[in-house]
This record gives structure tokens, sequence and C-alpha cells, in this order.
């Protein structure tokens, strides 16, 4: 669902703009809509927290619920919401609000549910198994992608119809019903009723985090940001730059994504097998060391044409895979604190650098005038994330973390 949400804001990024944020500068309105995408993934750490928490001392189940009807809530909502020529000043301060309410969600989705995947998982299946996390990730983006460009197809045969785009929101009401029926009757993962039973659940994980795991802590946030950095900048940034800057065809363009995505889907669970025969470190080195190299060309490629955005969707979408291994940063912290450590260590990367993506790559175009930019931005996290690496510790054939 929260994939689902993200999508569809950065797929309408180009249209909700002008909704809520009025100006003849088509720069500034795609900056301001742009900004308030980054909103949610700015507050993720808060939700980290809070759900993270939750999660380790009630269980990853108890979370599950509450945090889908909130996100499916919030993201209905802004389908309701009026424009800027309605409530006038209000209606980009809800935005905001509502935005913000779905990082909240987010922030505890991202690690509660990828420990949740990962703890029901054959130890020796860790890799396979964690990898449907981002698989549904890019599905997830995927699907809202498909789905804004099927409704702006049916706004151009009803030109009179302008708010098709809400519909895809809306449409977050029966996910959201549905997604809660399933998770009611998920089962409560092993490892965590074992902590529970032998007494060991810890009341405050941030200290003793910050106290025994705060290298675990580092090397996380530095693989993660260079993959949500790379997912942002190519499959969010670049679709709407196109279509806003260079007047190419936005259905197009969401499409060519939507495809891409399910293509980065099957690499992830391809990678995420692979990392438990030959291990996790040399599949996360060769995929950062792909997107190193090749962010800087693939992103010239993608801003020239609609075929060089497919070319280089498919070429990082397959390298960045194998970036975010789900597993390999699960198997950094102990059960007890492993929801917290996972929850505040995505939110943290995925809000500093993955949610800010989409503003700062318009800065780096805008100010530089060079398509190149973005991509240098992403070789530059890279490499950062390649220096994590240099001594992260083998955990793909340990029997039980």
């Amino acid at each position: 669902m929260q994939w689902y949400d993200f999508a569809l804001y950065g797929a309408f990024a180009s249209i909700i703009g002008p909704v809520f944020f009025p100006s003849e500068d088509p720069s500034t309105v795609l900056l301001a809509a742009f900004a308030v995408y980054g909103t949610a993934l700015i507050i993720r750490p808060v939700g980290a927290v809070l759900f993270g928490r939750m999660a380790d001392l009630r269980g990853r189940r108890a979370v599950f619920v509450p945090i889908i009807v909130l996100m499916a809530g919030a993201t209905a909502a802004v389908g309701f919401l009026p424009g800027y020529a309605v409530i006038g000043v209000l209606a980009p301060v809800i935005l905001l609000l509502l935005r913000a309410t779905q990082g909240l969600a987010a922030g505890g989705e991202l690690g509660v549910a990828g420990v949740l995947i990962f703890e029901r998982a054959p130890s020796r299946q860790r890799g396979q198994f964690s990898s449907w996390h981002t698989a549904t990730l890019a599905l997830g983006l995927g699907v809202g992608m498909a789905v804004a460009a099927a409704l702006l197809v049916a706004q151009r045969t009803h030109p009179l119809d302008v708010g098709w785009w809400r519909l895809a929101f809306i449409l977050a009401l029966p996910l959201g019903l549905v997604a809660r029926f399933v998770r009611r009757r998920v089962s409560e993962t092993s490892q965590f009723l074992a902590v529970q039973q032998s007494g060991h659940l810890i009341k405050h994980p941030i200290p003793t985090l910050w106290a025994n795991d705060r290298l675990a802590m580092l090397r996380g946030f530095a693989l993660i940001a260079a993959g949500s950095l790379a997912f942002n900048t190519f499959f969010v940034f670049m679709p709407n730059h196109l279509a806003a800057t260079r007047k190419l065809d936005l259905v197009a363009t969401l499409s060519i994504t939507a495809a891409t995505l399910a293509v980065t889907a099957a690499a992830a669970l391809a990678l995420g097998r692979l990392s438990d025969a030959v291990g996790r470190r040399p599949v996360a080195i060769w995929s950062v060391l792909g997107l190193a190299v090749l962010a800087g060309p693939m992103a010239v490629l993608a801003s020239a044409s609609q075929l060089g955005l497919l070319i280089g969707q498919l070429i990082m979408g397959a390298v960045l895979a194998g970036v975010l291994l789900v597993a390999m940063v699960g198997e950094l912290f102990p059960a007890p604190l492993r929801s917290t450590g996972m929850s505040i260590t995505a939110g943290l990367a995925t809000a500093l650098v993955g949610g800010t993506a989409p503003v700062v790559d318009q800065i780096l175009v805008t100010v530089s005038r060079f398509d190149v930019a973005p991509g240098l931005y992403v070789s530059l996290v890279a490499c950062l994330a390649l220096a994590a690496l240099r001594r992260w510790p083998e955990t793909a054939f340990w029997a039980s973390v």
C-alpha cells in the first residue's frame, strides 16, 4: 500500500503540482510538489521509532493492522482534498499533513514488514524470502504508475473530467480493507515469541542500539541510502522531469517506468536467492559498484528520450535490486532489537537521502543545467556505501541470528 501511494504521488507530481501550488513556472511547481513528496519520507524516522519499538515489545503482528489502516485512510483523503482554487492555502497545508501521516505509517512498515518476512524464513533461505520485500516495493510502485497511466488515458478520452487522477488515491480504501483482512490472519514469528517467553524484551531499545549496534546502523544507513536515492532518482524524478521540462508524454514515461519496475522486482528475487548461495557481500559489493559506475551515464541516457529512459531504468533497476538486500541488514541486529534497528536505519536513510532525492535532483539540474548531475549524486552516495561494505561481516551462512 505505501509503495502504491508513493508511486501515485510521484507519478502525478507534474499534475498535482498546479492543483495545490499554482505558479507560472513549471520548475517551481514541480519543486513544490516534490518537496511535499519528500515530507512523507522525512517524517519516517518518527514512525520508525514509534512502530519499531512497539513491534519489539508487543510483536511484529501487532503493528501490521494499525499501520495499513493509517496509510489507506491518509492516501484516500488525498483523493478527496479540494485544490488551491477551492480552499486556498489550506489545500497545500492539509496535503502536507496527509503526506506526513503517510510517512508516519511508512516509517514503521518499512522495518516491521521486512523483519516479519525475515524471521519467518528458513535460515538458509533468508535472502530469497526477504527479497520479496524489495520485490513488492518495486511492484507496488509499478502498479501505482500503471494505474496513473490508465487514468490519464481515461482523462484524455473525457477531457471535462479533470479530476480522474483522484480516483487512484480513493482506490486505496478497498485496497486497504483487503490488506487489513489478510494481515489479521498472519501469525507472530517464532523468534519474537522465543524472546518474549525468555523475558528478554528490551523496553528502551534506542539507547541499547546506540551502545551496542551503532556501527551496524551506520553500515545499514549507507547501503539503504544508496539504494533509496537511486530508486527515487530514476523511478520518481526522471519520469516527471521528462514530462514537465522536456514536454514528453507522461503516459508513456509512466508506462515505461511501470514495466521496468516489474523487471526490477524479478531481479530482486533472483539476487536475493543468489545471496543465499554465494553470500550477501559479493552480491552487494558488485551491485553498489555498478551503481557508482553506471549512475552518471544512465542519468544522461534516461534524460534524453523515452527510449533512453527505458534503457536507463532497466539497467539501474537490475543494479539497485542487489543493493536493497533486506536480509543483509536484518542479520546485523539481534532479535530483541531487530524491528527497531531496521526501522530506524531504513527510516533515516530514506528520509535524509532517498526522500529528498527528487528535490535535490531538481535543484542540481536547475543550477548546473547538466542532466548528469543527479547521476553523479547517486555515484557519490554509492561510494560511501562501498566504504561501509569494506568490513561488513558475512552473515548469510549463520545458522541463526
